[in-house]
């Protein structure tokens, strides 16, 4: 058997077809062990050389890591996806949480300020008595020992500390959105506008928002936009945070005048605007381009596709303000782009009453004075309540320097 064999392939080695394949065979072999060989040198030298964390299922900071990977901007293109429930952490949270998309097992490669983390998501077998659970494995691609413990500090002191504050996201240097700064969360009440106006704006978002199903029967574009306009220091960043504190949602600002910003990086932006967050453009009467700006590196058509194209996203919120209405392109605001416009304009003598009561509830008659003062007239919410603040310990010389300021 084994000299037929023998002879067989003596008599094929002339065999150009034979010789060819087996040579194609015995190459393929060789590199299969090789790539097996390099894949296991490079996982002991990642697990040797380069800083790794072990993350349990049954831990906050597994949490935590799972939000993190929610709001991660390499989730909405994840092709290989799991579902996260979260458990309720604090009463601004709803009892039932919705479900959440985050990356399924296996390896995935993603982008943390400007670094990199490979992370691998895999279940642990346990024994009878207990349940398998979930480990995610985390590897920085850097030589820093402590940087995976700063990050996960990180993530502990923005999820723990959420149900409190408003983030404030911006565009990072690396083209991706980061945190740049936390609001303690304000309540609509704090906010000092026309009877009505607020509480208006705030149910017109909340029917929006839950109203995702109805939006996608009738084919329309599910998406909303504020413009609020009026003179500078009325409170128009001070009611889109109030908002968003109640919707429970983040921020995200972009300044339309940056360097950094042309058509293409504002598609990216705008179609990875935070998870939960509203988009906000300040000034946009300053900021954005018009048909005439030929050297803007950001074009009114670019802007406009960007809001509203195939591409742009789903379930956004934007809010718009500005100091000049006047100045904006009709096809800015249209119906559509923006659907509602607010008038925020100074605070007549009523609205200036109600505010001296929030910051003095045990002296209506200085409320009443205030409003005499300003009889016929009004004041900014952002001057009035720098009145408010200078004159803390003396609150009743409030209403004589108004009544001067009238004067002269």
């Amino acid at each position: 058997m084994i000299d037929a064999l023998l002879n067989f392939v003596a008599n094929q080695a002339e065999n150009e077809v034979f010789s060819g394949g087996l040579a194609l065979g015995f190459l393929g072999g060789a590199l299969a062990f090789a790539t097996a060989l390099a894949r296991n040198a490079v996982r002991r030298l990642a697990s040797h050389a380069l800083p790794t964390l072990r993350v349990d299922g049954r831990t906050k900071a597994f949490r935590h890591l799972e939000a993190w990977l929610h709001d991660h901007p390499y989730t909405r293109r994840c092709r290989n996806l799991a579902v996260a429930c979260f458990v309720r952490e604090s009463f601004h949270e709803p009892e039932e949480q919705p479900v959440w998309l985050v990356p399924g097992p296996g390896s995935h490669l993603l982008r943390h300020r400007g670094g990199w983390l490979l992370l691998r998501r895999e279940a642990v077998e346990a024994d009878t008595r207990q349940k398998d659970r979930e480990v995610i494995t985390l590897t920085a691609l850097s030589l820093r020992r402590d940087c995976l413990r700063s990050f996960m500090e990180e993530l502990a002191t923005r999820y723990d500390q959420r149900a409190n504050s408003v983030i404030v996201h911006g565009p990072s240097e690396f083209g991706d959105w980061e945190e740049i700064a936390r609001a303690t969360r304000r309540p609509l009440s704090s906010v000092i506008t026309a009877p009505g106006l607020a509480e208006s704006l705030l149910q017109d978002a909340q029917i929006f928002l839950e109203r995702r199903d109805w939006y996608a029967e009738r084919g329309i574009p599910w998406r909303r936009g504020y413009l609020f306009q009026g003179p500078p220091g009325t409170g128009k960043t001070s009611l889109i945070r109030a908002l968003a504190s109640e919707l429970d949602m983040d921020l995200a600002i972009l300044d339309l005048a940056s360097s950094r910003l042309d058509d293409a990086a504002l598609r990216r932006y705008l179609a990875a605007v935070p998870s939960k967050a509203a988009l906000v453009f300040e000034d946009i009467d300053a900021a954005a381009p018009t048909r005439e700006s030929a050297e803007a590196k950001i074009t009114l058509s670019g802007l406009l596709n960007a809001l509203d194209g195939v591409a742009a996203a789903e379930g956004r919120l934007l809010f718009m303000t500005t100091n000049h209405p006047d100045r904006l392109d009709p096809a800015l605001i249209r119906p559509g782009r923006i659907d509602r416009i607010a008038e925020i304009g100074p605070l007549g003598p009523a609205d200036a009453g109600r505010m001296v009561l929030r910051f003095h509830p045990e002296l209506p008659e200085l409320a009443q004075s205030v409003e005499a003062a300003l009889a016929g007239g009004g004041i900014s919410a952002a001057a009035l309540q720098g009145h408010l603040l200078i004159h803390q310990s003396d609150p009743w010389s409030i209403p004589l320097v108004l009544s001067q300021g009238r004067a002269g």
